[in-house]
């Protein structure tokens, strides 16, 4: 791994878990706890580390996301 590579990832790592914290609750369901760093726009570029492309999901509707991207394109979950 590159060293630009390594150094977004810790950026990341530590992104990831503020976001986490400040947003315990599922966005999509706000019933199940969040776990998972969502990227609508995909991690290419610079929205890897852009946290107004990410939402805190919980792992069932992060796999729902992902299980139906026309679903989740229409109601704004994808771009």
């Amino acid at each position: 791994m590159s060293a630009k590579r390594q150094a977004a990832a810790k950026e990341y790592a530590t992104k990831r878990t503020a976001f986490l914290k400040s947003k315990p609750a599922c966005e999509r369901c706000q019933r199940r706890p969040s776990r998972d760093i969502h990227h609508k726009a995909k991690r290419h570029g610079t929205n890897y580390l852009d946290e107004s492309t990410w939402a805190a999901l919980c792992r069932y509707c992060h796999m729902e996301i992902h299980d139906h991207p026309s679903e989740a394109r229409r109601t704004g979950w994808l771009t």
